[in-house]
């Protein structure tokens, strides 16, 4: 299994997979956590943030979604400054070193106990990666208090930025917290992950073309070193043309 960015730049490889994120945010903060807020009569959760700035790191496991989350850069319109200000005391943090992460929802209550406990660490240690890839120094959002002790379980250092606010189905309030490199190998050895997790597909590839070079980057980002050249070998022999 592996973490896939998916952004306005490579979306049209992912339609599917889209599509299933969607209906999954809707079964796990709808159906599972009753934000009835969010309920749709065609069981997509989408709203107003999802839009070309979001960025979605999406865990695809043999094309079925295992998990999701939301980042959006702080300088573009967000959850935190542009819909609930209330949560924060003064100003969000914003910069170009500040996203905001929302909708994260980790596997599914009908998925196996060890998927979702896979797919909980790859989408963090993933975030990790993001940040390097980007410059990330801090992510911003609103956090349940029911989750918080998970969030400190996985390392992260959660500060709040204002005080707990009753959203109706609990009770959250608005945090802060700096990116620190070294717990994402603390991470890695939790699962025993030591590959990279995080696959971007590149711009400018069409829809069929992509899936077929995702599909062999996932593969190739399993592979043993050693089998590499090997690899390269069968490659280069099943895109030759026969004359």
């Amino acid at each position: 299994m592996h973490v896939h960015v998916v952004n306005s730049g490579n979306r049209h490889q992912y339609l599917d997979e889209i599509e299933q994120m969607h209906r999954h945010r809707h079964r796990v903060f709808v159906e599972t956590m009753g934000w009835k807020a969010l309920e749709s009569p065609d069981g997509l959760d989408i709203d107003q943030f999802d839009t070309p700035y979001a960025t979605y790191l999406i865990a695809i496991d043999e094309g079925v979604v295992r998990g999701s989350l939301r980042l959006i850069p702080s300088w573009r319109p967000h959850m935190l400054r542009n819909l609930f200000p209330q949560y924060v005391e003064g100003a969000a943090p914003s910069g170009p070193g500040v996203w905001e992460w929302t909708r994260h929802a980790p596997g599914d209550p009908k998925f196996a106990r060890e998927i979702n406990h896979q797919v909980r660490f790859l989408l963090n240690i993933a975030v990790y990666e993001f940040a390097a890839s980007r410059g990330i120094e801090a992510f911003i959002g609103i956090a349940d208090c029911q989750i918080v002790p998970r969030m400190i379980d996985l390392g992260w250092k959660v500060d709040p930025i204002g005080l707990p606010v009753n959203y109706g189905e609990g009770v959250g309030y608005a945090f802060k917290m700096d990116v620190d490199p070294i717990n994402c190998e603390k991470l890695r050895a939790r699962i025993e992950r030591n590959n990279i997790v995080l696959c971007e597909m590149p711009r400018g590839l069409v829809a069929e073309s992509g899936r077929m070079a995702r599909r062999a980057i996932e593969i190739a980002m399993d592979l043993p070193p050693a089998k590499v050249n090997r690899a390269e070998e069968v490659l280069r022999e099943l895109a030759t043309v026969d004359e």
